[in-house]
């Protein structure tokens, strides 16, 4: 999912462009979906070295904004036709944030596919379509501002470009006592809601209920004051993965499947690198895969620390933060999938 090779045996990595060691054009083909090389080809067209395709660039190419290469007649790739609306391109501090807003998108949808995830199940795509915007806050003439603020909604995500913005993000992150605060962490998060949305309490309303509690028991707006007023309460690591997953039930969903996400990227990482073999099927039980994890982050975390930056992961997480997990996990299994096509009575 994250690494390749080039067609000279170079080893290529997510964001890759072009080969370090022969200097040919590398991305991910949007026919094989692998990583790997392009040959340049009659017309200005590409040739996948991996399946032979002939391809032409995604047009945010341009912008350094994508690395995939796509059908001749095709402009943009299945990843760059997610975003529905992209910041204002003429002011140029918009391009970067823009290009890292791409990146972080286009890591969260490689990987949501690679674990069959939504909107990769079924027919969600089309009848729980996933779209995002990235926008900027407006100011109008007479001075005010209509802020823009990071959320999802009936399955677009839009995110404030600042948050491409490393300066503004630690700021907030300090301001808000928050352990990370990262681009793909705040996709991750928002995924987590259009999971919820989408899927989860369709498939498996009463485990939902049972774990996270009922979300239309707790009036949001309620509870996000409560929250930012009082704080969560003291004991919140027993059962919740961060403090903010105790303001609401479906914050704690997402907050859950962020942290989910997170653990699947690092174990599928750890097995490319050849650091590990951790079965990342659903068949596979999340606790051991969680604990195969928790492993390896506690060595990276001294290399971390080594240099003055954060902890990977903590070093455990409660007994009933593995049992929400674990539910995350099983949406991934046939048999709840099967709930979504009405295939099966029951959950198991």
């Amino acid at each position: 999912m994250k690494s390749g090779r080039c067609q000279c045996g170079n080893r290529l990595f997510f964001g890759n462009s072009v080969c370090l060691k022969c200097c040919l054009s590398v991305g991910r083909c949007s026919v094989c979906e692998a990583l790997t090389g392009f040959s340049a080809a009659p017309g200005g067209n590409f040739t996948c070295t991996r399946c032979q395709a002939v391809c032409g660039r995604c047009t945010n190419q341009a912008q350094q904004a994508c690395n995939s290469f796509v059908s001749p007649n095709e402009s943009l790739c299945a990843w760059c036709r997610f975003t529905q609306i992209a910041p204002d391109q003429s002011k140029p501090e918009n391009i970067k944030r823009w290009v890292e807003l791409e990146r972080a998108k286009r890591r969260l949808l490689v990987e949501l596919k690679a674990l069959s995830l939504p909107p990769f199940i079924g027919n969600l795509a089309s009848t729980h379509p996933l779209s995002f915007q990235f926008l900027e806050d407006e100011v109008f003439a007479n001075g005010t501002v209509k802020k823009i603020y990071t959320g999802h909604e009936a399955g677009v995500i839009v995110v404030n470009i600042k948050e491409a913005d490393s300066v503004y993000r630690e700021r907030a992150r300090v301001a808000l006592g928050e352990p990370q605060r990262t681009l793909i962490g705040h996709l991750r998060h928002e995924i987590g809601h259009y999971i919820d949305w989408c899927y989860a309490g369709r498939v498996a309303s009463e485990g939902y209920r049972n774990l996270f509690g009922d979300p239309l028991a707790f009036d949001y707006d309620d509870a996000r004051r409560r929250y930012y007023t009082s704080g969560p309460p003291a004991t919140w690591g027993s059962s919740y993965v961060s403090a903010y997953a105790t303001m609401h039930p479906w914050e704690d969903f997402a907050e859950t499947v962020n942290v989910y996400l997170d653990i699947m990227a690092i174990a599928d990482t750890a097995n490319t690198q050849g650091t590990a073999s951790i079965d990342l099927s659903p068949s596979s039980p999340a606790e051991a895969i969680v604990q195969s994890v928790l492993d390896v982050a506690v060595n990276v975390s001294e290399f971390n620390l080594d240099i003055g930056l954060l902890p990977l992961l903590p070093e455990k997480f409660s007994a009933k933060v593995i049992e929400k997990m674990t539910f995350i996990h099983c949406l991934r299994s046939d048999a709840v999938i099967a709930q979504l096509t009405k295939q099966t009575p029951s959950l198991p």
